[in-house]
């Protein structure tokens, strides 16, 4: 690939996952990749196929949108007009506020899909299009034969949650948001016999003159008000949400208690780094603070074993991507997929073999020829 880049990544300039993957390739002695920036490519101010012009053979990374503000609201614009500009436009968002994930994933779809179809990609436009809508990424695991918590569905509000409840006599749910890769806008739900609700998440709710906002938070809160969890739910329904069943996690080993679960790194199909989170609330993501133990802490060699096997089904589900995270619950010999991230590799200070994510990825320029997309990513 004389003068020409190995790599192109597209996504935010001042990215972590640009900065881990350009620091990867440095590591190994290789030309800086080419970026380009998803803001350039919103305003038309760069064409992919331009690039992609001087640098035929690169393997291109698409990333997380992610850790730009500016760019999250030029999407939900983008997102917003697509729809028909229903209203007001959207206002920029404050730091941390959740609204409008409905329009950011039509801004970010429309985006994916003016991707060109030759170039040849290390996960593919249209199922990274598909992991970012949780719901259907899910569905699209279930459709594979992959176990996965059983799914009741998108809710509209907080009166259809309780109709679903009562459908499938279950009174313990997750409710997600459906759009975005990450773990923003969760919630673990229960009912109880006498009628009493509670919602545990990292999600702050704001009454601001009769109108509700949402806003991430790095704590997991607890509602118990009825009316505060209405709202609650009413809010992440508008932009967006289903339910599925609570899976209980397993006991962390050990007298420091708390539950845990799994993400594993997959690369051509195969897992590689993962690790065990920990914590004492229904959410274990790693930017709430909680606990990370290496998986042979949790799991006994069968547990292990029947990790490798899900996760080599689910990363089957998607054949033209070669890198997913996946969250696991692996439990006695069950194992079920709580969700597939096509931007799932900003895992920190993990290894496996020796190697980071990055690292991983960074090999992948030198021992062989990138897959033109379609290539099934698996043998």
């Amino acid at each position: 690939m004389s003068g020409s880049a190995r790599w192109l990544l597209v996504g935010p300039r001042s990215s972590r996952r640009i900065a881990g993957m350009q620091a990867a390739l440095r590591a190994r002695g290789l030309p800086a990749a080419v970026v380009v920036d998803y803001a350039d490519l919103l305003t038309g101010a760069i064409r992919l196929e331009t690039v992609l012009a001087g640098h035929p053979d690169a393997l291109v990374k698409l990333e997380s949108p992610g850790e730009a503000p500016a760019l999250h609201d030029a999407l939900v614009r983008r997102g917003w007009e697509l729809a028909g500009g229903p209203g007001a436009p959207p206002a920029p968002l404050q730091h941390g506020e959740l609204a409008h994930q409905q329009y950011w994933s039509a801004g970010f779809t429309a985006v994916l899909a003016a991707m060109p179809a030759d170039a040849r990609y290390l996960n593919s436009p249209a199922e990274l299009s598909l992991m970012t809508d949780k719901l259907a990424c899910q569905q699209r695991l279930a459709d594979a034969g992959v176990e996965v918590p059983p799914l009741f569905g998108a809710i509209a509000g907080h009166d259809q949650l309780h109709s679903r409840l009562d459908t499938h006599a279950c009174d313990s749910v997750f409710i997600k948001a459906r759009y975005g890769s990450s773990g923003a806008g969760v919630l673990a739900y229960r009912r109880h016999r006498a009628g009493r609700e509670v919602a545990t998440g990292p999600i702050e709710l704001v009454v601001d003159g009769g109108r509700t906002r949402l806003f991430n938070s790095l704590r997991q809160r607890r509602y118990e008000d009825r009316a505060q969890i209405a709202r609650l739910v009413d809010a992440l329904a508008h932009q967006g949400a289903y339910v599925e069943r609570w899976i209980p996690k397993p006991a962390v080993p050990g007298a420091e208690g708390g539950h845990f679960d799994i993400r594993a790194v997959a690369l051509d199909g195969r897992p590689r780094q993962r690790i065990a989170r920990c914590s004492r609330g229904p959410l274990t993501n790693l930017h709430l603070g909680n606990r990370r133990l290496p998986v042979d802490a949790c799991l006994d060699r069968g547990g292990q074993g029947c990790l490798e096997s899900a996760v080599a089904r689910a990363a089957a589900a998607f054949p033209s991507s070669r890198m997913i995270g996946f969250d696991l619950i692996v439990r006695g010999p069950r194992a079920w997929v709580l969700e597939a991230n096509g931007f799932g590799d900003l895992l920190l200070d993990v290894r496996h073999e020796g190697r980071s994510v990055y690292e991983d990825q960074a090999r992948l320029g030198l021992r062989e020829a990138p897959r033109p997309l379609g290539e099934p990513a698996h043998v």
